[in-house]
């Protein structure tokens, strides 16, 4: 099931995998170079908890095949990289409401021979954003799963949208059935210093639309990959939310779930 890194960095190489073990893993293109599965394997270490994570780096053209493989796998469930969040959702057999709303999954899990897929990045983003009380005002660029999940979720904030198209931003307002403000993101360039937080939901190079950045800039892109958002201060990636993202999985072990 793709190329399984065995560095001692990414895995418990003193651990052996039983029949009781918990194997999670994560699939990306480049999942080798994220350190969500060290730091996901250091907590279950120190929980004394018999699981572990793998990273898989997975191509474009093997994807449906690994997913679908997984079924009969011993794989037990497995967070998934941004460029296949959305590949994912003709493979799932069951969803949860959030997935079905956001048309995104970022976390799968197997039940039995069946695949069922969770988006819990809206409420790790959530998380984060609570965790700081300075945060009020935010900016959300783009209408992909993670732009939905936080329509939905960040009620107490004053959120504003931008998209190089309106349509999009319209669409998604009637597809969740929300109102939102929906703003133009120029390719001229938009100011956003006064936003507490920009939010870069996309995966396009958006460089030029944004002339300058908040006092933080998040996406959940990896170190490795292309950021718009990296060459502004106050960038925050994937690995400043590792541990939202640890603690999240951990609580689902531990429940069972």
């Amino acid at each position: 099931m793709g190329d399984m890194m065995n560095e001692e960095n990414s895995m418990n190489l003193d651990d052996r995998i039983g029949q009781q073990t918990i194997l999670y893993g994560y699939i990306a293109i480049s999942a080798s170079t994220n350190r969500l599965s060290h730091n996901f394997n250091k907590a279950l270490k120190e929980e004394s908890m018999d699981g572990m994570m793998i990273p898989m780096n997975i191509r474009e053209d093997d994807f449906y095949f690994t997913l679908a493989n997984m079924k009969k796998s011993h794989v037990n469930g497995s967070m998934l990289g941004l460029e296949y969040q959305e590949d994912i959702l003709d493979l799932l057999d069951s969803s949860s409401m959030m997935v079905k709303k956001c048309g995104g999954c970022d976390f799968v899990k197997r039940v039995g021979q069946t695949l069922h897929g969770e988006f819990i990045s809206g409420n790790i983003v959530k998380e984060f954003i609570q965790a700081d009380k300075s945060i009020k005002k935010i900016a959300i660029i783009g209408d992909k799963p993670l732009a939905k999940a936080l329509a939905i979720l960040l009620d107490g904030y004053e959120v504003a949208y931008y998209d190089q198209q309106i349509e999009a931003l319209l669409s998604m307002s009637k597809v969740l059935d929300l109102n939102i403000d929906i703003n133009f993101l120029s390719p001229n360039g938009v100011d956003f210093s006064d936003f507490d937080l920009l939010i870069d939901t996309t995966l396009e190079d958006l460089s030029s639309c944004i002339a300058k950045g908040a006092k933080m800039n998040l996406d959940l892109k990896d170190s490795k990959t292309f950021s718009s958002l990296k060459h502004l201060s106050g960038y925050i990636g994937f690995d400043n939310l590792l541990d939202f993202y640890t603690l999240h999985l951990i609580e689902d072990l531990k429940n069972g779930r």
